[in-house]
């Protein structure tokens, strides 16, 4: 497990060499306002214990500001940070990663509101698990039961995690499913994604390159987050070397959670199955976090490096090789990947 903490620093200390697009989110809120959480490393002079910490920038028209999340502070890393909003009680959530230690993290979810941090809430805080390639969703409905026994959606406010993780008994893509009443976390429903699959008593095991890199299957991603009921998730698979795609639609009747079974096993684009054999000569030694771009059952994954955005894409069944976009001051990261977008969803 200390090779995944190995990672995290290592991500971190990638993200300054291209302008912090590694590990920052950014969230527009109705009335304009524009929030972005990015990890920092503290100046060797900092009296706080944190090896990185996430600062909050505000911007509302002219007026910029920046504030840092109280509870990022503490000792470790703490990175990943992704943002949600709930305008009906004007509430920011910030949702990271935090590793103390060599062999442990939790997932910490803390409110804004009103120029104030509510405490964070440990989301998913076992011992022994270290997780990294923190994503986050959000979705406005749920299926609820009726009094006839039927569902119907309606309106609620769900954040929809997913992670990569890492213990003694394996490594696996997981989910958590956040429930937001009148702008706090009111319940928790967490699962390996695997168990969103149909089931099978036969598990394909493909065959890739001696120097085939699993580090492309180790970024769970929501390709797709239509703001009302359901999320599409693509993740990968370590053991079978394979690609899974799923939708998931949250269910309120006794509890509001995933129903194991239900829906599962359609990914994005015309909620078809996707069961997807990973490019058996992928070798490139990618860091940090990698994008997936799904547009029907056309995909790309890239990755950042220092001076270019690397990819690969699947596209009229099959994988093509490694190529590079150039990027500097003038092409930015997010510039390449905004073009890269447009060419996926145009061939």
């Amino acid at each position: 497990m200390k090779r995944l903490l190995l990672a995290v620093a290592l991500a971190i200390a990638s993200t300054a060499a291209f302008g912090q697009v590694a590990d920052r989110d950014v969230l527009v809120t109705p009335n304009g306002t524009v929030f972005t959480v990015e990890t920092v490393t503290p100046s060797t002079a900092s009296p706080m214990d944190a090896m990185s910490t996430l600062v909050l920038t505000i911007q509302d028209g002219t007026n910029v500001s920046h504030v840092s999340v109280p509870e990022s502070t503490s000792a470790g890393f703490h990175f990943s940070g992704a943002l949600a909003y709930d305008p009906d009680s004007s509430t920011l959530f910030v949702l990271w990663l935090h590793s103390p230690n060599a062999e442990s993290s939790e997932l910490l979810l803390a409110p804004y509101r009103d120029g104030k941090w509510q405490p964070a809430v440990s989301v998913d805080s076992q011992g022994y698990r270290l997780r990294n390639n923190l994503r986050l969703g959000i979705t406005r409905h749920i299926s609820q039961i009726q009094p006839d026994g039927s569902y119907a959606d309606v309106p609620a406010l769900l954040l929809h995690a997913v992670w990569w993780e890492e213990s003694g008994l394996g490594e696996q893509a997981r989910y958590a499913l956040l429930a937001i009443n009148k702008g706090a976390l009111s319940s928790i429903d967490t699962h390996a994604l695997g168990e969103f699959l149909p089931a099978t008593d036969n598990i394909t095991y493909n065959a890739v390159d001696p120097t085939f890199n699993k580090e492309i299957l180790r970024h769970p991603a929501i390709v797709s987050s239509p703001m009302q009921s359901t999320v599409d998730v693509i993740f990968g698979d370590t053991v079978s070397n394979a690609f899974h795609g799923v939708s998931l639609h949250p269910t309120a009747d006794t509890r509001i959670h995933i129903p194991v079974g239900v829906g599962s096993g359609n990914g994005a684009g015309g909620g078809r199955p996707l069961n997807l054999v990973a490019p058996a000569s992928f070798s490139a030694d990618w860091t940090g976090p990698i994008t997936i771009i799904q547009r029907g059952d056309r995909l790309a994954f890239a990755n950042v490096g220092a001076n270019s955005l690397n990819y690969i894409t699947y596209t009229s069944g099959a994988w093509t090789g490694v190529k590079s976009i150039a990027i500097d001051s003038r092409f930015p990261a997010e510039a390449a990947l905004a073009a890269l977008d447009k060419m996926v969803s145009t061939q």
